[in-house]
C-alpha cells in the first residue's frame, strides 16, 4: 500500500488488491457519513455491506503486506530485524502519528470524539489508535514479532501457531464468560491476535509459491458464489460475530487473491490501476479526514442531509475521494513534501533486507519502492 505497482512484475496483482481493498474502505468511511447525515436510508443492503465486505477489507490488507513482506524482505538475523524495524517505523508510524494529530484536530473542528487534547492523543498514538489508522499501528507490531520464514516446515508452523491464536481470541471474545475480560485487553493485544493470521498466510502462500494453484475463474467465481452466500445467509440469520467473521474473512481472502492473481496473472498492469496504486495510501490517510471536515463544513453552513441527498452525496464522495489524489498531486509537485504521505521513496534501500531469497530474480522490479 506504500508505493505503486511496478509496470511488468509478478506481484502486480497484490498492489492492485491492496488499492481496491483502501477503496472499499473510503467507500464504507463515505457511506456511513451520508447515513448519519440523513442523506442515505440505512436498507437492508447497506447493513449487509457495513456488516460483511467492509470489515473484510483490513484482513485483506495484512494478507497483501504478509506476502510482500516475505517476497521482498529477509529478516532471519538481529542486524536485519533491527535495520528493517528502523525502516518500518519511518514507512509506518511516521504517518500514523501525524495523521492521527490531523483526524483528532479534525474532530475538535466538527465537534466529535475523540476531540484534539493530550489525553486523547496518547491514548490514540500508543492504547487505542483511530479507524482505519490502526492498520498501521498493527502491521508495525506484526513485523516486529514475525521473522520472514525460511522453510516450508516454518511456513507451516507459523500458520498453525497463528491459527490457534485466532482461534483462541475468537473464542475469548465470543464465550459470555470472557468477553467482558477479553474486550479489556489493550488494543494492541487483541488487534495482534485477530490479524496475525492473515499476516502469515500471505507469507506462507509467497513461500510456498501456491499461486498458480489458485489462478482460475472458475475457482475464483466459486469462492465468490460461497462468499456472497455465506454472508447473506450469516447476516440473514443473524449470527453476525467474532466466529462468523474469521470464517468470512478466510474465505473473502482466498476469493479476492485468486480473483486478482487470475486477472493479473501476466503481470502487466493496467492504466488504470497503474494510476490508482500511486494514490492508495493518500485515500487511505486522508479520505476519512476530509470526510470530517465535509461534516463539519455542512453542519457551519446548515445544509443536512435529508435536504439535499444528492449535493451531499456528491460533496462527500469529492471529500473522500477526490480531496487526497488533489493534495498528494500538490504536495508530489513540491521538493520531497509527500514523504508525510509515502516515506519509503526517499528512504535508501537496505541491501540486507530488500529481497529474499522466494523472489524471481528474473523479473526484478525496476521501479518498486517496498512499503
Amino acid at each position: 500500500m506504500h508505493a505503486s505497482a511496478p509496470d511488468e512484475t509478478d506481484t502486480a496483482w497484490v498492489f492492485n488488491l491492496q488499492a481496491v481493498a483502501v477503496l472499499l474502505i473510503v467507500l464504507g468511511q463515505t457511506l456511513e457519513a451520508l447515513y448519519r447525515s440523513g442523506a442515505l436510508p440505512l436498507t437492508e443492503v447497506a447493513l449487509w455491506l457495513h456488516d460483511c465486505l467492509i470489515p473484510l477489507q483490513v484482513p485483506l490488507l495484512f494478507f497483501c503486506l504478509g506476502y510482500l513482506y516475505q517476497r521482498f524482505r529477509n529478516v532471519r538475523s538481529r542486524r536485519a530485524w533491527a535495520l528493517n524495524l528502523k525502516r518500518e517505523a519511518l514507512v509506518l508510524l511516521a504517518p500514523f502519528a501525524l495523521f492521527t494529530f490531523l483526524i483528532l484536530a479534525a474532530n475538535s473542528i466538527a465537534h466529535n470524539e475523540p476531540a484534539l487534547n493530550l489525553q486523547h492523543l496518547v491514548s490514540a498514538l500508543l492504547l487505542s489508535p483511530v479507524e482505519p489508522l490502526g492498520y498501521l499501528y498493527t502491521a508495525f507490531l506484526l513485523i516486529a514479532i514475525t521473522p520472514t520464514v525460511k522453510s516450508r516446515r516454518n511456513a507451516y508452523g507459523l500458520l498453525l501457531a497463528t491459527a490457534l491464536v485466532k482461534v483462541a481470541i475468537v473464542g475469548a471474545l465470543s464465550i459470555p464468560a470472557t468477553v467482558q475480560a477479553t474486550a479489556a485487553l489493550p488494543y494492541a493485544v487483541v488487534s495482534v491476535a485477530e490479524n496475525w493470521v492473515w499476516l502469515a498466510g500471505g507469507m506462507a502462500l509467497a513461500l510456498l509459491r501456491g499461486l498458480p494453484l489458485m489462478r482460475s475463474r472458475e475457482k475464483a467465481w466459486a469462492l465468490g458464489a460461497l462468499w456472497i452466500a455465506a454472508s447473506v445467509i450469516t447476516f440473514m440469520a443473524g449470527w453476525i460475530g467474532e466466529a462468523s467473521y474469521a470464517v468470512l474473512d478466510a474465505i473473502g481472502i482466498l476469493w479476492f487473491a485468486s480473483l486478482f492473481a487470475t486477472i493479473f496473472r501476466r503481470g502487466h498492469q493496467d492504466r488504470f490501476f497503474d494510476t490508482l496504486t500511486r494514490f492508495t495510501m493518500a485515500l487511505f490517510l486522508m479520505g476519512g479526514l476530509f470526510l470530517i471536515l465535509a461534516q463539519a463544513a455542512s453542519e457551519a453552513l446548515g445544509f443536512t442531509g435529508a435536504g439535499a441527498p444528492l449535493l451531499f452525496a456528491l460533496v462527500y464522495a469529492v471529500a473522500a475521494f477526490g480531496a487526497p489524489l488533489a493534495v498528494q498531486a500538490l504536495l508530489s509537485r513540491l521538493e520531497r513534501a509527500d514523504a508525510v504521505i509515502y516515506p519509503a521513496r526517499y528512504l535508501p534501500p537496505l541491501a540486507d533486507i530488500l529481497r529474499s531469497p522466494t523472489a524471481t530474480r528474473r523479473r526484478r522490479p525496476s521501479r518498486l519502492t517496498l512499503y
